[in-house]
């Protein structure tokens, strides 16, 4: 049986790190696969939809799952409507990476979560306002307490980058380390819903 992940480009450093796991520890008997779209897609909702509804429509798969957020896509629902696929509850990355623990970051301060693909994708999403007042730049994270890297362990933690987008945002940086044990758990679930009973 092939299973095909169809995931954001965010996803790639952490989801590439728990499919090795799996593999190497031989817990599923079937090909697992991965087709990444572009990070930048979210800031184009009809690009996300035109670029989800074509990579699965081309791919060849037993099953898909779709690792996004829930949220990821106001429409998600609609257009996926007549897609047999496995999807996650979660409303973004960063719940489906920290699960239960992003509500006591979340209550002790309005958090900007980076992860290994957020960091590595940061100019995208931002490059067009590179050139813009910083004064207007920092009044638009201006509700935000702080910015937190969420350590998997995919990578070193890029504390030169880290600190570039602190300095852009005006806000104070810090690192939490969580590992891959509650992404690569989400992970292994979306397989055994994938797989026949």
């Amino acid at each position: 049986m092939r299973i095909c992940f169809l995931s954001c480009g965010i996803y790639q450093p952490e989801l590439d790190a728990v499919l090795s796991e799996i593999k190497e520890d031989k817990i599923f008997d079937c090909e697992l696969t991965v087709t990444y779209l572009q990070a930048k897609l979210h800031i184009d909702f009809d690009l996300l939809k035109k670029d989800v509804l074509q990579a699965l429509r081309h791919i060849a798969a037993d099953k898909i799952i779709l690792l996004y957020g829930a949220k990821c896509h106001p429409e998600f629902n609609d257009f996926l409507r007549d897609w047999q696929l496995v999807r996650f509850k979660q409303s973004n990355c960063i719940e489906l990476i920290l699960g239960d623990c992003k509500k006591k970051i979340d209550d002790a301060a309005k958090t900007i979560y980076l992860t290994a693909g957020w960091v590595t994708n940061w100019d995208q999403f931002f490059n067009a306002a590179k050139n813009t007042d910083q004064a207007a730049i920092k009044q638009s994270f201006a509700d935000f307490g702080q910015l937190l890297f969420i350590d998997t362990g995919v990578c070193e933690v890029p504390n030169k980058k880290i600190e570039e987008i602190s300095l852009y945002t005006g806000l104070p940086k810090s690192v939490k380390k969580v590992g891959l044990s509650v992404f690569k758990s989400n992970i292994i679930k979306a397989v055994k819903q994938a797989l026949p009973v």
